[in-house]
C-alpha cells in the first residue's frame, strides 16, 4: 500500500500568489485613482478568462496577462505622450 502524505505540488501556491499580487495591484490602482489601468487589467482578465473556458489554467494565465498589460501599456501611453 503506497500512502504519500506528502503533497508536493507547489503549483497552487504559486497561482494563489499571482492572484494575490493581481488583486492588490488592482486595488491600489482603484485607491490611486488610476482608472485607465485599472480598467485595462478588468478587460484583459475578463476576455483571457473567458477565452480559456473560466478553467484554472485560464485564470492564471488571464492573471498575467493582466499584470503585464495593465503594468506597461499605461508606461508606453507616457511615453508616447512625451
Amino acid at each position: 500500500m503506497n500512502i504519500n502524505l506528502l503533497h508536493g505540488d507547489i503549483l497552487p501556491l504559486v497561482y494563489g500568489f499571482i492572484m494575490f499580487l493581481g488583486l492588490l495591484i488592482m486595488l491600489i490602482k482603484f485607491l490611486r485613482g488610476s482608472w485607465f489601468s485599472l480598467f485595462l487589467d478588468i478587460g484583459v482578465f475578463t476576455l483571457v478568462f473567458k477565452l480559456h473556458g473560466g478553467s484554472m489554467q485560464g485564470g492564471f494565465a488571464a492573471m498575467i496577462a493582466a499584470l503585464l498589460f495593465g503594468s506597461i501599456v499605461p508606461l508606453i501611453l507616457k511615453w508616447r505622450k512625451k
